[in-house]
């Protein structure tokens, strides 16, 4: 579809109006049309009343947000090297069934090895251990049950940015504690 076309549809006016418009008038609105989109997204939006690059972006951001609130929570829960064994094991799950798969998860939950959970305390018995590890394989799945499979897959397949971006502080947080010093040093 050429751009005339395009642009006649988007804005419902006739040819005429059109060619004036951006011709005589040269409003600016054609400007920022033609620098923000191309003819293929505005095609797009025309069929299907969404442009798939701007749906993803917004998207792209909520799903690193969760998936960072489920990691933080994982550590919360259990501890880092737990946490990060258990993104390393999603993401090996993933990478063997090409999906989430949640039944998969929870038999590779159940069936890992103690060293997933690396308990070191020699002040428990082998029973205490146990328990201890059980109940945290609960929690765990427990906690994926939960996720939005969505969440789960962006998990899987970006597991290093989330583990690298959990550990930045947040700008709020670190605001939080400039404006303190600040009013402090100010007293």
């Amino acid at each position: 579809m050429t751009s005339e076309k395009l642009m006649i549809e988007l804005f419902g006016f006739s040819s005429p109006t059109y060619y004036k418009w951006s011709k005589h008038e040269k409003r600016k609105i054609f400007d920022l049309i033609n620098y923000a989109f191309s003819n293929n997204e505005l095609e797009e939006f025309l069929k299907t009343g969404k442009i798939s690059k701007i749906e993803n972006l917004g998207n792209e951001s909520h799903l690193l947000d969760n998936a960072i609130k489920f990691y933080k929570k994982c550590k919360h829960i259990t501890n880092y090297k737990i946490a990060k064994n258990l993104l390393l094991l999603l993401e090996k799950n993933y990478k063997e069934n090409q999906s989430v798969n949640i039944e998969k998860i929870a038999e590779d939950i159940y069936c890992s090895s103690d060293k997933l959970f690396d308990i070191d305390n020699e002040n428990s018995s082998a029973k205490q251990q146990n328990e201890v590890i059980t109940s945290m394989k609960f929690v765990l799945f427990n906690l994926i049950q939960k996720q939005e499979c969505s969440v789960l897959e962006y998990i899987c397949k970006n597991r290093n940015i989330i583990e690298k971006k959990s550990n930045l502080p947040s700008k709020t947080l670190s605001n939080k504690y400039l404006n303190k010093i600040y009013h402090l040093s100010t007293a």
